[in-house]
């Protein structure tokens, strides 16, 4: 299987293969003067980041940049790792997840609580990103990179700390979570909802920058390329408000957590039963059902399940 397939004449995707399975996770790798790669994904996935340079005859130190969409592990796991390797590598990241790079302490302690004894399978070794590398972002900006002039959207409703780059040239947007999950050649736009920021209504106002920045297409870390943005931007807020109600009913009814994450696993599984099983699989390995319903969950019980 390649690692890697061309996007454009200037950018790659490079499938992770996160545990042996494909279309989970995507890291883009941005061609130029400057070669940069956007959410690099975990440490566990770090050789297959290296056959994807190695098939364009590059390696680590062949890169100029690291572009973080945000700072969970499944984007930015091997941040610290790759710096190590190659400490002139210039990481761009949120101003709210920049210390969570020079500092994983809590962010290592948070996750432990997560994914317990899985945490070194799922992810492998978080090391610290030292200050010096980093150059923080609020949005707003426009980042310059190999020839390239990216537009820096602050986005937060997956995460506090999310960003969305855009090319207006070549009209790309690679939007990290914001957008969801969609398999290749798939219509389903899953959403991804896990703790411990999921704020709905400051997604909804993410989404409504992303599309009047006017993208002709998205690249999406869960899984590759989408075209016609506002179509699947549209499916994916029906399904996420779907998916909220269901957890907040749930609540204000009174079921406990094993309840309610029964309600949204019921009304996924309906959906899932659509698809190919190879299919609804790598659906669930790319967002956690459970972990959405934790967000999800969370969200409700600090606004309100009566909201």
């Amino acid at each position: 299987m390649r690692s890697t397939a061309g996007i454009s004449p200037d950018v790659d995707l490079i499938d992770t293969l996160h545990l042996g399975r494909r279309h989970v996770i995507a890291a883009y790798l941005l061609l130029g003067d400057v070669p940069a790669i956007i959410d690099p994904g975990p440490t566990v996935t770090l050789p297959q980041i290296m056959a994807g340079l190695a098939a364009r005859g590059m390696q680590i130190t062949d890169l100029g940049a690291i572009v973080l969409t945000h700072i969970h592990l499944d984007h930015a796991g091997a941040t610290g790792v790759l710096v190590r390797q190659h400490p002139g590598l210039r990481v761009y990241v949120h101003e709210r997840g920049a210390r969570h790079l020079t500092a994983p302490e809590r962010l290592l302690e948070s996750a432990r609580r997560i994914y317990g004894p899985l945490m070194d399978v799922l992810w492998g070794e978080i090391a610290a990103v030292p200050a010096t590398a980093i150059s923080a972002l609020r949005g707003g900006e426009t980042l310059e990179l190999g020839g390239r002039s990216l537009r820096v959207l602050d986005a937060p409703g997956h995460a506090a700390h999310h960003l969305v780059y855009h090319d207006p040239v070549s009209g790309a947007a690679w939007v990290g979570d914001l957008a969801g999950i969609r398999l290749p050649e798939q219509r389903y736009a899953q959403p991804a909802t896990p703790p411990p920021d999921i704020d709905l209504a400051a997604w909804r106002a993410s989404l409504d920058r992303l599309l009047d920045s006017a993208p002709d297409h998205m690249l999406l870390t869960h899984f590759g390329r989408v075209d016609a943005p506002a179509e699947h931007l549209a499916d994916l807020w029906r399904n996420t408000e779907a998916w909220a109600a269901i957890v907040r009913d749930s609540l204000a009814a009174g079921d406990d957590d094993a309840a309610s994450l029964a309600r949204l696993t019921q009304y996924a599984a309906e959906t899932y039963r659509t698809l190919p099983a190879e299919v609804a699989a790598e659906y669930q390995h790319a967002a956690s059902l459970a972990m959405s319903w934790q967000g999800l969950a969370r969200y409700w019980r600090k606004v309100g399940a009566s909201a």
